[in-house]
């Protein structure tokens, strides 16, 4: 019954850091947009985002495949990440624009933490008889937040702003930490 639980733990936690990490980037395009005017700076946090992830992805991998207790490392990285897009979101208009385009590529190093970091840990929550399952609702969160976040973002900014939009997906994020810790 516990394997059961920590699995659905597991996938909820994925599911929120998914719909979050896909909200995250149409919501910093937007509040970007929305704070300095420019499409160019908009642009700017959304690449700084996006790029960085490729590098974050083998290092965090590999400290994951050695952390002792690797639950603990995912749920580090997704609260340094929220943190990061409040940082970000905080600095536009008001640092210099390097300033927070670095603050973007520091903060999209931790984003592998919000995809594969979760498909990861499955072998080590689940029962080899029912990782084919666990793998395939595992996969079915990748499809629903990669539809679900950017109308979450849209939506969000829509009716109480671009800044609140990139506020929710930090949210949505840091809700994902009790299911990573476990």
């Amino acid at each position: 019954m516990r394997k059961r639980y920590a699995m659905w733990s597991c996938l909820g936690g994925a599911a929120a850091a998914r719909v979050g990490d896909e909200m995250a980037g149409p919501a910093l395009l937007l509040a970007g947009l929305a704070a300095t005017g420019s499409a160019s700076t908009a642009s700017a946090l959304l690449a700084g985002v996006t790029a960085s992830a490729a590098v974050g992805g083998p290092v965090l991998g590999a400290l994951l495949d050695r952390a002792a207790r690797p639950g603990r490392l995912l749920a580090a990285a997704l609260v340094l990440y929220a943190a990061g897009l409040m940082g970000i979101l905080a600095g536009l208009g008001t640092v210099p624009l390097p300033v927070t385009v670095l603050l973007a590529v520091a903060t999209g190093l931790l984003a592998p933490a919000l995809s594969g970091g979760w498909t990861a840990q499955l072998p080590r929550m689940v029962p080899p008889d029912r990782l084919p399952r666990a793998n395939a609702l595992d996969a079915m969160t990748f499809n629903l937040s990669g539809l679900l976040g950017p109308a979450l973002a849209g939506a969000a900014a829509t009716v109480l702003g671009a800044p609140a939009a990139v506020t929710v997906a930090a949210g949505l994020i840091c809700l994902a930490v009790v299911g990573a810790w476990g």
